[in-house]
């Protein structure tokens, strides 16, 4: 059987339609969170770009409804990269998909209806291009970094923009009829492509949002004054600590910050399940508990990363703090997988080096960590420069 191109376009728009509405009612029933908005906000503008582009294929002279299809798609494929970002704890920029979005739709305008179906398609490639490529990265870092789920759905992005930038070169070079453009990047095998992006991004983020949503999730941010992991949270973590800085310089106390970031832990999320990781995350949680000093802050910012506060007479004693959490991890395998054992790429820095502020001390230990991944792991790296 062989399908047209009117077909494939109508499948294409009928896949982000049922994806859309189904995402956009499990947000509004379930967890409305930010991500979950800017998200929805995407599928939304997915239903926008298929009713626009219906309407330019349907009705003679309806240039318009190409123009609000091309705006459209750059805000839907730019809202997954917001989402993404957001859903990392960064700002979502949603600015720069609003500069890419007029630009294409000025283009578009220009062009039209002169330009036909093509009116403002090479501008628009080139901004989904650039968003896909964005978004791709944003699916490869942070909390989004530990998640199969998002990291495949990165690669599909990836992909999605290989596939428009090729696009647009065939398209530049031998124009809409040319045979190189009709034989591997015409509208119907654009339709396919599509189908595969969007259904890819329906699954992965309602996968992602169901992580984030369930009781058992670890890794969350913050769950009142403790993380789930039994440590002080993100929030909490930051007003205990300047509040034993600020006592500490009052005095003249030494202060260590060291932070300590699990190893290879998407690794073990891939390898053995979510549920490994969260029980990853416990352990280590439990043993720093176990192996600080007793008055010393314990916070959880992230799902694999722990800072921990403590009083020092020396440069020397925070190091040697930081050995003994390294040897623990060591010393403490998971309980029902014995053969794995944690380690950590931890980072030290001191009052005596870099004063009381929390700022300054978190960014020091943060390249700290940095340095120690880039060693391999399972290392200590100290900061001494102010």
């Amino acid at each position: 059987m062989t399908l047209d191109v009117v077909t494939l376009m109508t499948m294409s728009s009928l896949a982000v339609v049922l994806c859309g509405v189904s995402f956009i009612l499990n947000t509004s029933f379930s967890r409305n969170d930010a991500t979950g908005r800017m998200w929805s906000l995407g599928f939304i503008s997915g239903i926008i770009v298929a009713a626009g582009y219906g309407v330019e294929a349907a009705v003679a002279d309806a240039w318009w409804g190409l123009v609000v299809g091309n705006v459209a798609y750059v805000a839907s494929i730019g809202a997954l990269w917001c989402g993404a970002r957001l859903h990392n704890g960064r700002s979502p920029k949603l600015w720069i998909v609003v500069v890419i979005a007029l630009v294409v739709g000025a283009v578009t305008i220009l062009q039209t209806p002169g330009g036909g179906t093509w009116a403002g398609a090479p501008v628009l490639w080139l901004g989904l291009v650039a968003l896909s490529v964005l978004g791709g990265v944003e699916l490869q870092r942070g909390r989004l970094r530990r998640n199969v789920n998002g990291r495949s759905l990165g690669i599909v992005l990836w992909i999605f923009a290989f596939f428009m930038l090729a696009r647009t070169i065939a398209f530049l070079a031998s124009g809409p009829e040319g045979r190189a453009f009709t034989l591997y990047f015409d509208q119907g095998i654009a339709a396919v492509v599509t189908m595969a992006l969007i259904i890819s991004a329906a699954i992965t983020v309602s996968v992602l949002r169901a992580e984030r949503g369930g009781d058992s999730a670890v890794g969350d941010l913050s769950v009142g004054i403790l993380s789930r992991a039994g440590v002080l949270s993100a929030e909490s973590f930051v007003q205990s600590a300047e509040d034993h800085l600020e006592r500490a310089e009052n005095t003249h106390q030494g202060m260590a910050l060291i932070g300590a970031d699990i190893d290879r832990l998407p690794e073990v999320n891939t390898a053995f399940g979510r549920s490994a990781g969260d029980e990853a995350i416990s352990a280590f949680a439990q043993t720093l508990r176990g192996t600080v000093p007793v008055m010393a802050a314990i916070g959880h910012p992230a799902a694999g990363r722990f800072l921990v506060l403590v009083a020092v007479a020396s440069a020397t004693e925070a190091l040697a703090v930081a050995e003994r959490i390294q040897i623990a991890l060591v010393d403490n395998p998971l309980p029902d997988r014995q053969t794995i054992r944690l380690t950590a790429s931890l980072g030290v820095a001191d009052t005596f080096d870099h004063g009381y502020s929390l700022s300054t001390l978190t960014g020091a230990v943060i390249d700290a960590i940095g340095r120690s991944k880039a060693a391999g792991g399972n290392h200590i790296e100290v900061s001494t420069t102010a």
